[in-house]
C-alpha cells in the first residue's frame, strides 16, 4: 500500500483531491496525515518559498515521489521542477483525469522500481497548449534577481533561503544599465544576428571568469556584476572598466552597435542592490562627466545648489537660456557659478545646456515624426543646419542618419 501525503492548505482543494484518491486509487493507496514514511507527496506551491520547502523535503525523503501543485500565478517558476528532476508537475485547478493519470503513473514507477525522469515535454503534459503560449519561462535565479532589483526582497531570511537556487553564484553588487542602437539595420537583417545576443556574448567574453548576470527588459539590458571587495567603485576597478570600454569599441567597429551605459554605486548589502539599479538608470540619462558611452552615478553632482540649476536647465533648455539667468537662481556671481558648475558637472555651462538639448533632440527623433527643421526650431536653434552640425558633434551622426538607426529592443 502506497502512502500519499497531501500538503495542501486550501481545504476545498484538499477535499477534492482526497476524494479523487479514495475513489480511484483506494486499492493500492492510502492517505496519511503527516510526513512519515511516505511514498508520494503532493505539495502545494502558492508562493515563492514553497519551492524552498520542496527542496528541503527532498533532502529528508530521498525515495519519495514529489508532485508539486502549482498556483497559475507562479507558472514562470516551473523550470524548477526540471532543475529538481521532478517527474511530474500539476497546476491548479487540475482536472480529475489528469490528476489520477499522474498519480497512477507515480504508483506504477514505485511498484516497478524503475524510476525514470520524464522528457521535458512530458513534464508539463497537463498544460493546455493554448495556455502555454507566451508563458514566461525565466529561470528562477533570474526571477529572484528581478525581485531583488525591484525592492521586493526585504528580509535577510528570504535572502538566505534563496541560496539553494543560486548554487555557487555570488550575489552581484553593482548594476550597469545598457541601451543603444544599431547604425545599419539593413546590414543586421541581412547578416541575421540579434543585437541583444551579440552584446551579451561580447560582454561575457570580456568578463570570462567573473560573476556576470544579464536581465533583459524591453528597451534596456541590465548587467549585474560582482566587483572585487578591494574596490569601492567600478570606476576604480580599472580592469573591469577596461573590459566594458573594450566591448563598447569592438561592438561599434564590428557590428555598428552603439552602446550607452550607466553604472550605479556598489552595494555590498544585497537588500540594497535596487538602489544601484535606480542609480544606473539615472546615470544613463545624465550628462557625462568624462565620456558619453560610460557614465557613473557617483559623478553626478550631489551639491544641492548645482542640482537646482541642473533641474532649471532641464526645464527651460529650449529657451534662450543665459548663464546669468541660471546663476541668479542660487544668487551666485557668473564667474563663481561658472567655475563651480564645471567643477561639479565636468562640463561648461554652454556644453551642458547643449547636451541637454541634444538629449531631447534624440528622443524627438526616435519617438516623433517631426521634421528635423521642426525639431531644431523647438529646441531653440535658428537654423536646421546649425542644429544638425551640433547634433553630429555630440551623437556622431546627423539627425537624419540617427533617425534611420534601429533602437535595440532586448526582449
Amino acid at each position: 500500500m502506497n502512502s500519499i501525503w497531501l500538503a495542501v492548505e486550501d481545504e476545498a482543494e484538499y477535499g477534492k483531491l482526497a476524494a479523487w484518491i479514495l475513489g480511484e486509487c483506494q486499492e493500492n493507496c492510502k492517505l496519511v496525515d503527516e510526513e512519515n514514511d511516505i511514498h508520494i507527496a503532493i505539495i502545494e506551491v502558492n508562493k515563492w518559498h514553497d519551492w524552498v520547502k520542496i527542496h528541503r523535503f527532498r533532502k529528508r525523503n530521498k525515495g519519495c515521489r514529489i508532485i508539486p501543485l502549482l498556483d497559475p500565478s507562479l507558472l514562470h517558476t516551473s523550470p524548477l521542477a526540471i532543475e529538481f528532476k521532478l517527474t511530474y508537475l500539476l497546476v491548479k485547478s487540475v482536472k480529475q483525469r489528469i490528476f489520477i493519470r499522474t498519480l497512477k503513473r507515480a504508483v506504477e514507477e514505485i511498484e516497478s522500481e524503475n524510476t525514470r525522469y520524464a522528457e521535458s515535454e512530458e513534464v508539463f503534459h497537463h498544460f493546455d497548449a493554448a495556455e502555454a503560449v507566451g508563458r514566461n519561462t525565466l529561470p528562477f535565479r533570474e526571477a529572484f534577481l528581478r525581485r531583488l532589483l525591484s525592492g521586493e526582497v526585504k528580509t535577510e531570511e528570504e535572502l538566505l533561503q534563496s541560496r539553494f537556487y543560486l548554487p555557487g553564484e555570488a550575489v552581484p553588487n553593482v548594476v550597469c544599465f545598457i541601451q543603444g542602437f544599431v547604425r545599419c539595420p539593413a546590414k543586421r537583417m541581412q547578416e541575421g544576428w540579434q543585437s541583444s545576443m551579440v552584446i551579451q556574448e561580447f560582454l561575457k567574453k570580456q568578463f570570462e571568469g567573473y560573476q556576470l548576470t544579464f536581465l533583459s527588459y524591453r528597451k534596456h539590458l541590465l548587467m549585474l556584476l560582482q566587483v572585487p571587495s578591494e574596490y569601492g567603485s567600478l570606476k576604480h576597478w580599472k580592469e573591469g572598466e577596461g573590459h566594458i570600454l573594450e566591448a563598447i569599441e569592438s561592438l561599434e567597429n564590428e557590428y555598428g552597435i552603439q552602446l550607452y551605459i550607466g553604472v550605479g554605486s556598489i552595494y555590498r548589502e544585497p537588500l540594497l542592490l535596487h538602489h544601484s539599479y535606480k542609480e544606473a538608470c539615472k546615470a544613463r540619462r545624465t550628462s557625462p562627466y568624462e565620456r558619453l558611452q560610460l557614465r557613473y552615478f557617483e559623478e553626478i553632482t550631489m551639491d544641492m545648489q548645482i542640482q537646482k540649476c541642473v533641474d532649471y536647465i532641464s526645464q527651460y533648455c529650449t529657451e534662450d537660456l543665459s548663464i546669468k539667468q541660471v546663476a541668479d537662481q542660487i544668487n551666485l556671481s557668473v564667474p563663481y557659478f561658472s567655475r563651480i558648475f564645471k567643477q561639479e558637472t565636468g562640463r561648461s555651462f554652454v556644453e551642458y545646456v547643449t547636451f541637454v538639448r541634444m538629449q531631447r533632440g534624440v528622443w524627438m527623433l526616435r519617438h516623433t515624426d517631426h521634421t528635423v527643421e521642426a525639431i531644431a526650431e523647438e529646441l531653440g536653434y535658428n537654423t536646421p543646419n546649425y542644429f544638425s552640425g551640433t547634433f553630429k558633434k555630440y551623437v556622431g551622426l546627423s539627425p537624419r542618419d540617427y533617425r534611420a538607426t534601429e533602437e535595440i529592443i532586448f526582449v
